[in-house]
């Protein structure tokens, strides 16, 4: 939460990108929404405990357009930004023909609705939620309704979904925090290891670049001021938590 919303009571903060339809933006605007231009997502919003809420619309060609990195990496920036994100598909699913296939953009490229799903699931796995909605309209009431179940103190029953999700991906670097960090993590097996590791070690990774790694080596190793380099931390916190878990045996 940052110092221009912390005394703002939640419920006033709800905020709808300037380059959406105007179908949709005059219609939230109407209800209180705010406009302004977003760097990522299409709309979002405080809930009860002051969490942002970030949801990113995407008409069902529009989605299937971008499907692969692209859409991937924004979701990745989602997920560092808010702590709950939402991806919202809109329209109708019926353009799926009996072979599974699925126009893309423009009508030039296809994608199978098994890479459709498959890539929804590896959102999930990283912990965006999935809303559908049929239509513009349906996705105002539904961005509203979303809004309003958020203002509940109960509405995740005392739970986030980051709650489900390894917590050690948020020692990573912005911009890896994603599916990044899961596939780090799972050839390293611990941040004790990560932070020892060269990059040429790191780009041993299946997807993890030269830009990637060097920025995740940076950011365990690089000293910052006065402070001991990052990774160091990282290793003596990790070495006091096995410390105390083995204390707990």
């Amino acid at each position: 939460m940052t110092n221009e919303t912390k005394h703002i009571p939640p419920s006033k903060v709800k905020i709808v990108d300037c380059n959406e339809p105007p179908e949709i933006r005059d219609r939230l605007i109407e209800t209180g929404w705010e406009q302004r231009r977003l760097e990522s997502a299409d709309y979002w919003f405080l809930d009860y405990d002051y969490k942002k809420v970030g949801i990113e619309r995407k008409e069902i060609n529009d989605f299937m357009g971008s499907l692969g990195d692209r859409l991937a990496n924004q979701l990745e920036r989602m997920l560092d930004h808010y702590d709950t994100v939402i991806l919202l598909l809109e329209g109708n699913w019926r353009q799926i023909t009996y072979s599974n296939r699925l126009m893309g953009g423009q009508g030039l490229t296809y994608n199978t609705w098994a890479m459709a799903w498959n890539f929804i699931r590896s959102q999930q796995h990283k912990g965006v939620t999935l809303e559908l909605t049929t239509s513009m309209g349906h996705t105002i009431q539904r961005v509203n309704e979303l809004y309003t179940w958020y203002q509940r103190g109960s509405h995740t029953g005392g739970m986030s979904h980051k709650t489900f999700i390894d917590d050690r991906i948020m020692a990573f670097p912005k911009g890896c925090r994603g599916k990044t960090a899961e596939l780090v993590l799972a050839m390293f097996k611990s941040l004790v290891a990560v932070g020892n590791a060269e990059v040429s070690d790191l780009m041993n990774v299946s997807g993890v670049g030269n830009v990637k790694a060097q920025n995740i080596y940076d950011h365990f190793n690089t000293w910052r001021g006065e402070a001991p380099p990052m990774g160091e931390i990282v290793i003596e916190q990790a070495k006091e938590k096995e410390a105390i878990q083995e204390k707990m045996l």
